[in-house]
């Protein structure tokens, strides 16, 4: 008998999201700068939106010429529906009736939007699976705050996996693929997408378990850790990838970057590191700064994850 037979199951993908073109930049951006659960900007709730709105217009000339470095849009979407098809096939062979959907924080596709297609399908059971290593109260925290105001409203069974930061399996590929792509006077430095520093002064856990990966990835190897992506007019975590990488090429060191708090390829790997850092480190970066490629739509990261959903189907859903 399959896992989960005569019960309507749907695993989400869920992500941050980003503009497929050009031309929703701006709506994403407010989309994000108007969350003041991720950024407080100043005056009070009142003066969010109207601020989020002024930013956003502000910004998008010069964040549209960076997604035209990077062919004119954010390949997130397309990298997590490729994961999507090729888990939900996967587990077809084990778990009848099972779906993998993908749904967004910031941009289309919407988490409400999908849970409502889901939930119009007579679904029984959703299991959500941020594609977030680490959990952070910002990013997955997020999520699940939006998927929370759904819940109240129906008679779905839903089921969370927070993180996998030190999972066995996670851990086990990044290993693979450093060990693959690394030369061997190079030193490991992972870069993580930067946090307010009043989410960690409040015990958001992101910062630690960021730590845990890279130590545990590193696997014995000399090993660094910083933080990019930081925007807005609040105080961020450090030390910065830039100013990091750049202590590091002043000491004779040649570098290996992992991007840690990321899964696939989209504007913070493609753009910051692919090009803005090499560019802001000049002629000392050239030849001696290397990324790691991205899982993208790798098969052993499809089979990374199944393994989680599987234990939380084992354990939650009945026959």
């Amino acid at each position: 008998m399959s896992i989960g037979q005569n019960k309507k199951i749907c695993v989400v993908l869920l992500a941050m999201g980003g503009p497929n073109k050009t031309d929703d930049i701006p709506k994403y951006l407010y989309n994000i700068f108007s969350d003041r659960a991720l950024i407080k900007l100043p005056g009070g709730p009142m003066f969010q939106k109207p601020l989020a709105r002024i930013i956003s217009m502000a910004r998008s000339s010069k964040v549209k010429a960076r997604y035209n470095l990077i062919g004119g849009g954010s390949p997130l979407l397309s990298w997590t529906e490729k994961q999507a098809h090729q888990i939900e096939a996967i587990l077809s062979h084990s778990v009848s009736g099972i779906k993998c959907a993908v749904a967004m924080r910031y941009f289309e596709p919407y988490i409400k939007e999908v849970m409502e297609n889901i939930l119009e399908d007579n679904t029984d059971h959703i299991i959500f699976l941020p594609m977030y290593p680490q959990y952070s109260k910002a990013t997955t925290g997020s999520c699940f705050d939006e998927i929370e105001k759904m819940q109240k409203k129906n008679n779905c069974n839903y089921s969370f996996i927070k993180d996998f930061h030190d999972d066995g399996n996670y851990i086990a590929l990044l290993r693979e693929y450093i060990a693959a792509n690394i030369k061997e006077d190079d030193v490991l430095l992972f870069s993580a997408h930067a946090l307010p520093q009043k989410f960690v002064d409040d015990g958001d856990p992101y910062v630690d378990q960021i730590n845990t990966t890279a130590k545990l990835a590193a696997d014995g190897r000399e090993y660094y850790v910083s933080f990019q992506s930081r925007t807005g007019p609040v105080n961020w975590v450090g030390p910065d990838t830039i100013e990091t990488a750049g202590q590091l090429l002043d000491k004779g060191k040649s570098i290996f970057i992992v991007p840690i708090s990321f899964v696939c390829d989209h504007i913070e790997t493609l753009f910051e590191i692919d090009i803005d850092l090499i560019e802001k480190l000049g002629e000392k970066a050239q030849g001696r700064i290397r990324r790691m490629p991205m899982f993208n739509d790798d098969f052993r990261f499809s089979e990374v994850l199944v393994n989680l959903i599987d234990g939380v189907i084992k354990q939650n859903v009945s026959a």
